[in-house]
């Protein structure tokens, strides 16, 4: 057993060492985002970690202060999530993976109702991602939730359904991290 964790610790040191010199950026969120004349107020954010390593911002924006994540996840008013990515190893592959691995949790594995709308979703994550890059999912209740990368247009995914599934992500009893969740509650 001791000859098998000296065989690996030298990929894992190597690993690490990888992570801990992959450069990650800075993030200044504004303090509101407006959109289609919404006015959204910044309500919290946390950092996504995995495997030792900062992924993206993640921040909640609403009409209002709220710290009832099932009442945000239900609430059919205007709201979003944006991502900040940080990390120069995000790919467009694992945005999704991360997003529908999220999307499975939020729902508790019972995503055929919205397939239609996460093959949307996925769609839009075909292009490019960088450190630097952010992505907005602006939910507003008259048309769905608006993608935006780098505050420009990619697709609009209709339905409450999908919104719900969506938040449910950063917020719902299985966050994709429970420290972000509080984060983005605003504790």
């Amino acid at each position: 057993m001791l000859n098998n964790f000296k065989k690996t610790l030298p990929s894992f040191l190597l690993l690490f060492g990888l992570f801990s010199i992959t450069p990650s950026f800075a993030v200044e969120l504004p303090s509101t985002i407006v959109y289609q004349e919404t006015k959204l107020i910044l309500n919290g954010h946390g950092t996504r970690v995995k495997f030792f390593m900062k992924v993206y911002e993640g921040s909640l924006y609403l009409e209002s202060a709220n710290n009832n994540a099932e009442e945000i996840i239900n609430d059919d008013a205007p709201m979003s999530i944006r991502m900040d990515v940080i990390s120069s190893l995000v790919t467009p592959d694992a945005m999704k993976t991360a997003l529908n691995e999220g999307l499975e949790k939020s729902t508790e594995n019972n995503t055929a109702p919205i397939i239609k709308e996460i093959n949307q979703l996925n769609a839009s994550l075909n292009i490019e991602v960088g450190a630097g890059d952010f992505y907005e999912f602006i939910y507003l209740p008259s048309s769905g939730t608006t993608v935006l990368k780098n505050s420009e247009y990619i697709d609009l995914i209709p339905g409450i359904e999908f919104k719900k599934a969506f938040f449910g992500i950063f917020l719902s009893d299985n966050p994709i991290q429970k420290n972000m969740k509080k984060a983005m509650l605003g504790g």
